[in-house]
């Protein structure tokens, strides 16, 4: 596992292996959080406010149930798109 040295102003370097595995480029935004007294970094898309999406109202339902399920740890990870199709079709 890789050290990393912290810099001036608490700046670090991830490493290239992990930016590459991550597909993390220069400008992109990580989100840093505390867990189990360890620095967690999750990559993060910002969408512009001018091309927000409006949903309707069972859409923000949706939404907000969707998002329960991902913080409560229900969720399926597969390996490829054929495991995900497969998986649907159940």
């Amino acid at each position: 596992m890789p050290l990393v040295q912290v810099r001036e102003k608490a700046q670090i370097t991830i490493p290239s292996k992990i930016r590459k595995a991550l597909s993390i480029k220069e400008g992109d935004y990580l989100e840093a959080e505390v867990e189990d007294n360890k620095i967690v970094l999750i990559p993060k898309i910002l969408v512009d406010k001018a091309s927000s999406v409006t949903l309707s109202e069972k859409g923000e339902e949706m939404l907000k149930e969707a998002l329960e399920d991902v913080k409560k740890g229900r969720v399926k990870k597969f390996k490829n798109v054929e495991e995900l199709i497969d998986d649907l079709h159940k």
